[in-house]
């Protein structure tokens, strides 16, 4: 069970924790007196099961922090894809998309705490509050028409490879060191990339060179894009994402979409062996 207690922070850290307290099967819990709003409602929606007190849940609308340099459509076109990157994973996490609609009419220094009735309308939670999460005989006010059955082996797989690889291209957008230490961690020592056997270090200065030449960078994964096939303890997940990269300092920005394909050798452990991207447009 996870309980919150923060007032927000970085938006694509929390769709990550998120991804990793749904991947891990865990529940989530939010109290009136402590503190959940901004970004961390965002992580608070990973739980499988959500619980939350009346007032406990702050939303508001994306926003981006004012950079030197950077004119009004290129502020407009990467709040657009940050919104579309949350939409997705609203979306993702069962929760109805028109929590971001309310979200919408609301900035941050106005931030908008939700009743029972919204939360569980908009399927923010799933367990009413006075319901323990192990009790999931009521668990939705939106039941579905049949049960679901539990994921094969195969299907858990299938998830937990669509999950690592859309961390893995989402973190690209996190500062340099924890983008490359992502990189560190998630790729084998050789890994057969764009078509050519190379080593972890050369990868790593290729990923170093390129964030240097694009220090701001945001994607978006299309999750109906997204296709993934496992046997033999390997997955490859392909699909399309879309970017946005910018460099304040020549005033350069540049944005499109890109197919990508990932092979990971499955396990405790799950490692990217293999890698290829085409940009789209």
């Amino acid at each position: 069970m996870i309980v919150f207690n923060s007032p927000g922070g970085n938006v694509g850290s929390a769709l990550r924790l998120g991804r990793m307290i749904r991947a891990a099967g865990l529940d989530t819990l939010q109290l009136r007196q402590l503190q959940c709003a901004s970004a961390c409602s965002l992580a608070f929606l990973g739980g499988v099961h959500r619980v939350a007190e009346p007032g406990s849940i702050g939303i508001h609308r994306a926003w981006l922090k004012s950079v030197d340099g950077m004119s009004r459509e290129e502020a407009k076109a990467r709040v657009q894809l940050g919104t579309t990157a949350i939409t997705s994973y609203v979306v993702e996490m069962g929760v109805d998309p028109e929590l971001m609609e309310l979200a919408s009419s609301y900035d941050k220094h106005d931030i908008r705490y939700l009743s029972a009735s919204e939360m569980a309308e908009l399927r923010v939670t799933n367990v009413a509050a006075n319901q323990s999460p192990a009790d999931t005989s009521q668990v939705s006010t939106r039941p579905d028409p049949a049960p679901v059955p539990a994921p094969d082996a195969r299907q858990q797989a299938e998830s937990a490879a669509v999950a690592f690889v859309k961390d893995l291209i989402e973190h690209h957008g996190d500062n340099d060191d924890f983008a490359l230490a992502q990189v560190q961690a998630s790729y084998a020592r050789t890994v057969d990339y764009y078509g050519k056997l190379t080593n972890l270090s050369s990868i790593i200065q290729d990923k170093r060179n390129y964030y240097r030449r694009w220090p701001e960078r945001i994607y978006n994964v299309r999750n109906d894009s997204i296709v993934v096939t496992c046997a033999n303890d390997r997955c490859m997940v392909s699909g399309i994402y879309d970017w946005v990269v910018r460099s304040p300092s020549i005033h350069k920005q540049d944005k499109g979409a890109s197919n990508f394909s990932y092979t990971i050798s499955t396990g405790p452990y799950p490692k990217i062996i293999a890698e290829t991207s085409k940009v789209r447009s």
